[in-house]
């Protein structure tokens, strides 16, 4: 191929290039078309009112309960008698059924006789005092009438009818709360009932207030629970329940005796009580007893369908719905992390909604948070 060729052929390619740069350089950028508004559908998020069934473990109380202390100090001569199973007579003790009325304990007597005793005689030397007293405010009070004494000497005869008076009285409490003493050194069961505990023996010096018996009526049983403020609402006295043991298929009936007035200050529940009959005392005090509390009516809460919800991508494990919102004729999707619940057929409990909130339920597939929607009607 001669120069003069070549050189034709690249003046020619140079042409070419020069002619496509140009229309390149001509062509004006294209655009990128808006995306359109995603068609969905939306519902309100509504309020689910439902019930439940309650279970709960109680505690079996005795009916009643009684502490018993001897009111003076004294040492024991005497504790109950009962027969032992080996056929030997022992005291009485925890387990040991007593009846209202039976002596259980006594102190020694002699000691609070002689109180009584000294208690009298103070009654007695008070009553002389007095009387002499009394007498000689009448003497007084005649020698007076007749100017035979002054007024300050009838005022100090007063006074000391007055004293003795005063003296009288507070040896007759005396008196009184010595024979007290005396008749407290017997110590009886208030009521009928199991022993549950014993804290004397015989020679031990007894001292006021210290507990020497616990007895408690079990004739009843009160059942105690505690319930959250939506499920007392259920409850009124009177109502019936099935109690029932552990490892034990028997059913016991009872019937709700008390009802708190407050909740507990530390756990916001209220104390109720169901007193059963249990007069063959199968049920013992400390037992761990069962009951279902049915129908109960819990509070209402946000409710979305399952369809709504997916998975939040910011947060593994976590979920969402998309909550639609207009704004100038304009709808815009926002995805919402939300606590999920319950379910309750095709719907779901759900907590970081409001009612009343429009939510997508259908065309969620293609949303992305902050989208353009077009609501269908």
């Amino acid at each position: 191929m001669t120069n003069k060729s070549s050189m034709e052929i690249w003046k020619a390619a140079a042409a070419l290039l020069a002619l496509i740069a140009g229309a390149s350089g001509c062509q004006q950028p294209t655009q990128v078309a808006a995306k359109s508004p995603t068609p969905v559908r939306v519902v309100d998020v509504a309020l689910n009112s439902s019930s439940e069934s309650l279970r709960y473990s109680a505690s079996v109380l005795p009916f009643a309960q009684a502490a018993l202390s001897f009111k003076s100090s004294g040492y024991v001569t005497e504790i109950k008698q009962v027969m032992g199973a080996d056929g030997r007579r022992r005291e009485i003790g925890p387990g040991d059924y007593v009846s209202r009325g039976a002596l259980l304990a006594q102190i020694r007597h002699q000691d609070l006789k002689n109180q009584l005793d000294q208690a009298v005689a103070a009654v007695t030397q008070a009553e002389a005092l007095h009387l002499q007293a009394s007498q000689d405010s009448e003497r007084a009070k005649a020698l007076y009438s007749t100017h035979s004494l002054t007024k300050p000497d009838l005022d100090q005869t007063q006074a000391r009818l007055d004293s003795s008076r005063g003296a009288l009285d507070q040896a007759k409490a005396s008196a009184r709360q010595a024979q007290l003493a005396l008749a407290d050194a017997d110590l009886s069961a208030p009521f009928s009932g199991f022993i549950l505990a014993r804290n004397i023996e015989l020679g031990n010096l007894a001292s006021p207030g210290t507990v020497a018996f616990t007895i408690a009526d079990t004739s009843a049983v009160k059942v105690s629970f505690g319930v959250p403020e939506y499920a007392v609402k259920q409850l009124r006295l009177g109502q019936e329940f099935d109690i029932q043991l552990q490892d034990d298929p028997k059913h016991y009936k009872g019937k709700v005796t008390s009802i708190a007035a407050a909740a507990d200050e530390k756990n916001r529940v209220f104390a109720i009580e169901v007193t059963v009959p249990n007069p063959k005392s199968y049920l013992k005090p400390g037992m761990i007893a069962s009951l279902t509390l049915s129908g109960v009516e819990k509070a209402p809460v946000p409710s979305v369908p399952l369809a709504a919800v997916v998975a939040d991508p910011s947060a593994s494990g976590r979920y969402g719905v998309f909550v639609a919102s207009e704004v100038n004729g304009k709808w815009t999707a926002h995805l919402r992390a939300v606590t999920l619940g319950e379910t309750h057929e095709s719907n779901v409990t759900a907590e970081g909604v409001k009612p009343g909130e429009k939510i997508v339920v259908v065309g969620v597939a293609d949303l992305k948070d902050g989208d353009l929607v077009q609501v269908l009607r």
